[in-house]
C-alpha cells in the first residue's frame, strides 16, 4: 500500500489533489476512519469536519480528543503535521442549515469540492421524530449546502444495505436501485417538526410492519431525497454491518463506542459473560470491514465526478456487502470456538461458551438459566461482601442488545453488488491496491480474528502479551464450568421438583378441605 501510495499512478489520488473535503459524522466510527484514510493516501488540501460542542468541550478540544484515538498513531509518527489539514467547524446535522452560522456557511460554500455525508443517529430504539430530524432532515440540509457550493465536484451519501431490507423482502435480493419511499420525505419532516414525539410515533406504527426500527425506516426515506436531486453530482454507498478494519491502517482497529452495536456480542463472549445468543445458525451473516467501506466511498466520489463530467446523470448506488464471500452464523461460532479461544480477555469472569438458539421461547428459558439466575447469585454475594452489584444490570443491557439486533441475526437478505464490483474492476492496478474493496479477497477466518483482536485491544483494553495468562485462566474456568454446570443443573432440578411437590400438596389440601366443607 505504501509503495502504491508513493507511485503517483493513482487516478483516485489525483482527483483529491488540492481538494477541500467536508465530512459529517467525523466523530463516529466510519467518519474517524474516513479522515485517517484521506490524510494518509491523498493530498487533500483541507478537511472540514462538522462538530458540535459537547460535554463542556468546544469543537477544537473535541477534535483534539478525536485525533488521540489509536487509529491515528502511525499517521502521527509518519506525518506529525497532518492535524494542520483538519479543521473543525461548529454545527449540528440535526439543525437547520446544519447549525452553521453565516460565516461558516460562506466558508464552506466557497471552498468545498467534495462532501462525504456519514452523520446519522444509529440508535435503533430512537423515536421516529428524533431519527427523522437527524437522518432525513439532516440529509436535506446537507443537500442544500451541496447545491450552494460554488465548486462542488462530488457528493457521497452513506446509507445502509438494510434501508430496504423489509420484512416482506426476507430471503429476497435487495437491488442496487432506488425503492419507493414509505412516506414522502417532506411529509415525514413536517410531521416531526410540528407534532410531539408520541404522536409521530403513533402515526408511524404502520411502517413498523415492514421496517424493524426507526434507523432503517429513516434511512430508506432519506434515500428518496437523493433520488429527487436532478443536477447534483451525488451517489449513495450502502454498507451492511460494518466491523473492525481488515487491513488499514492496522488490522482490527475499532472504536470503543461500538460496544453498543454488534461488536458488543463479541465483547460479551470475550469476557465470558454472554452464554446465550439469539441467532439462526443456518442464515448468512453479512459483515464488512470499515476500511473496505471507506475505500468504496472514496472511489465512488471519484467515479461520480467522472460520470457527471460526461453528462451521465443517473444516480448510482453501491452496496458494500459480503454476499460474494458468504458464511453462516454456524461457521462464525465454529471460528470463535476453535480460533477465538486465544483471543479471550484476561479480564474474563467465566469460561467462554455460548449457545445459539433461534426459538425465542427456548432462548428466553436459557437466558433465565444461564444469565439472570447466576447474575442474581453473584450480585447477592457482592452485596454481602460490600461490593457494588453489576452483573444483573449488565445482562439487562445485553438482553436489550439482542432484542434490537435479533431481527438481523434471525433473518437474511441477499444484497446485489454488481455496480460495486464493476466500480472496482474499472480501477487501475495501483488504485486496486490503494483503495481495495473487493470482498472476495477477504479471508473469513482472518477477518473474524482481526475483529476479535480489535475488540480485545481497543475496546476491552487488553494487552496482547497476556495471551498465555488468558489461556491458563480459561483452562481453569473450563474445569470449574464442568463442575458447576452439572451441580447447578441438579440444584435447579431439585428446586423445581420441590416446588412442584409443594404446589401439588397445597392444591391437594385446598381441594380436600373444599370437599369436607361441601360435605358438611
Amino acid at each position: 500500500i505504501n509503495e502504491a501510495n508513493l507511485s503517483g499512478d493513482s487516478e483516485v489520488q489525483k482527483f483529491y489533489d488540492g481538494s477541500v473535503v467536508f465530512i459529517t459524522g467525523g466523530s463516529g466510527f466510519v467518519g474517524k476512519h474516513l479522515i485517517e484514510k484521506l490524510i494518509r493516501t491523498t493530498n487533500v488540501k483541507k478537511i472540514y469536519v462538522l462538530l458540535r460542542a459537547k460535554k463542556g468541550k468546544n469543537i477544537q478540544e473535541r477534535l483534539e480528543q478525536i485525533l488521540q484515538d489509536p487509529l491515528y498513531s502511525e499517521l502521527r509518527k509518519d506525518n506529525p503535521t497532518f492535524v494542520d489539514r483538519i479543521m473543525p467547524i461548529l454545527g449540528d446535522v440535526s439543525e437547520i442549515n446544519l447549525g452553521l452560522d453565516e460565516k461558516s456557511w460562506a466558508i464552506l460554500t466557497d471552498e468545498v469540492n467534495v462532501i462525504l455525508h456519514s452523520a446519522a443517529t444509529v440508535n435503533f430504539v430512537e423515536k421516529v421524530k428524533l431519527a427523522t430530524i437527524t437522518n432525513v432532515r439532516g440529509v436535506r440540509e446537507m443537500l442544500k449546502l451541496a447545491k450552494a457550493c460554488k465548486n462542488i465536484k462530488s457528493v457521497v451519501h452513506i446509507s445502509t444495505a438494510y434501508s430496504n431490507a423489509t420484512k416482506s423482502r426476507i430471503k429476497q435480493e435487495i437491488n442496487e436501485d432506488f425503492y419507493d419511499s414509505p412516506i414522502p420525505p417532506d411529509v415525514l419532516i413536517e410531521l416531526s417538526e410540528t407534532l410531539d414525539t408520541d404522536t409521530v410515533e403513533d402515526m408511524c406504527k404502520i411502517f413498523m410492519n415492514e421496517w424493524p426500527n426507526s434507523y432503517t425506516l429513516t434511512k430508506a426515506v432519506a434515500e428518496d431525497l437523493v433520488r429527487r436531486e436532478k443536477d447534483l453530482p451525488i451517489c449513495i454507498v450502502r454498507p451492511s454491518i460494518v466491523i473492525a478494519a481488515y487491513n488499514e491502517p492496522t488490522p482490527g482497529w475499532i472504536e470503543r463506542k461500538n460496544v453498543f452495536g454488534p461488536s458488543g456480542v463479541l465483547v460479551g463472549l470475550s469476557l465470558g459473560v454472554i452464554h446465550v445468543i439469539l441467532a439462526d445458525t443456518a442464515i448468512f451473516i453479512d459483515i464488512v470491514p470499515v476500511d473496505y467501506v471507506n475505500n468504496t466511498v472514496l472511489v465512488a466520489a471519484w467515479k461520480n465526478y467522472l460520470r457527471y463530467q460526461l453528462n451521465e446523470k443517473e444516480k448510482k448506488i453501491y452496496t458494500v456487502t459480503s454476499t460474494r464471500k458468504p458464511f453462516k452464523w454456524g461457521s462464525f461460532r465454529e471460528i470463535l470456538i476453535n480460533e477465538g479461544r486465544q483471543l479471550m480477555s484476561s479480564k474474563a469472569i467465566w469460561y467462554g461458551f455460548a449457545l445459539e438458539i433461534k426459538y425465542k421461547t427456548l432462548y428466553s428459558v436459557f437466558v433465565l438459566l444461564l444469565h439472570f439466575i447466576p447474575a442474581c447469585i453473584v450480585d447477592g454475594c457482592c452485596l454481602l461482601l460490600g461490593i457494588k452489584p453489576r452483573l444483573f444490570k449488565a445482562y439487562q443491557m445485553i438482553e436489550k442488545l439482542f432484542t434490537i439486533f435479533g431481527y438481523f441475526t434471525m433473518k437474511e437478505w441477499f444484497f446485489e453488488d454488481k455496480k460495486t464490483m464493476n466500480l472496482y474492476n474499472e480501477l487501475s492496478k495501483t488504485d486496486k491496491i490503494l483503495f481495495n474493496f473487493d470482498v472476495t479477497n477477504i479471508e473469513t477466518r482472518e477477518n473474524i480474528r482481526s475483529w476479535l483482536y480489535g475488540i480485545k485491544k481497543y475496546v476491552i483494553k487488553d494487552d496482547m502479551t497476556d495471551v498465555e495468562y488468558s489461556m491458563k485462566k480459561q483452562f481453569w474456568f473450563r474445569i470449574a464450568n464442568y463442575i458447576f454446570v452439572p451441580a447447578y443443573s441438579f440444584f435447579l432440578f431439585k428446586l423445581v421438583s420441590y416446588a412442584f411437590i409443594f404446589i401439588h400438596n397445597v392444591l391437594s389440601f385446598l381441594f380436600s378441605n373444599s370437599d369436607i366443607i361441601k360435605a358438611k
